[in-house]
């Protein structure tokens, strides 16, 4: 079969119909990510350690006041510098250290709760704002993916020169079988002489 030097051979089509599906499969998995990717931060804002296996009452309410502040005051601090992802996390602890207030029955007169519940809705609200940009950079990102992953796709689904030269060949040559096996063309009649003039005037003498 005929391939000019610098052409490059694609594989068989059961091969590049496989690779175009797995690039189909990755571009799904990619739109998912972003998603994937916010549950994974949610869990670990979850993860307190040895925090969370303590029942309410356990700890001091003056300690639990202190380690929500501390999550509360590191989480902006990685906000300020950028780390997104990380601020999310911490600040999503401090709302359950908020929790853990709440649990104990805290006298909600005192100076200190009052704080705290301020705090707890300035920090929803940052959250919203982190959450909604953490989505803008992933789904910026997962686009761009996708986009490469469809092109690939689509590359891979397309024959190149050397193989759209063997698909014209093997037209070509069954164009030719199919023209032998035709029957031939019935000759074509011939020429009707007309009668010449003089003699239809002698008919009529």
């Amino acid at each position: 079969r005929r391939q000019s030097l610098g052409q490059t051979r694609k594989p068989p089509n059961d091969t590049r119909r496989t690779i175009a599906a797995g690039a189909r499969e990755r571009a799904v998995m990619v739109a998912k990510t972003a998603k994937e990717k916010m549950a994974i931060l949610v869990r670990k804002g979850g993860e307190l350690g040895t925090w969370g296996q303590k029942k309410p009452g356990f700890y001091s309410l003056s300690i639990l006041y202190d380690a929500a502040e501390r999550q509360r005051s590191a989480g902006y601090e990685a906000l300020n510098g950028k780390k997104y992802a990380e601020g999310y996390v911490l600040l999503l602890r401090f709302t359950k250290f908020y929790d853990m207030v709440m649990a104990s029955k805290p006298d909600k007169k005192t100076a200190e709760f009052r704080a705290l519940q301020r705090q707890m809705f300035t920090v929803v609200d940052a959250l919203e704002d982190v959450k909604a940009r953490l989505y803008r950079e992933w789904g910026a990102a997962d686009e761009a993916a996708a986009a490469a992953a469809a092109a690939a796709a689509a590359q891979a689904a397309e024959p190149q020169p050397a193989e759209a030269a063997e698909i014209a060949d093997a037209l070509a040559a069954r164009f030719d079988a199919l023209r032998a096996k035709a029957p031939e063309p019935d000759p074509p009649p011939p020429p009707t002489v007309p009668e010449p003039a003089h003699a239809s005037s002698k008919g009529g003498g």
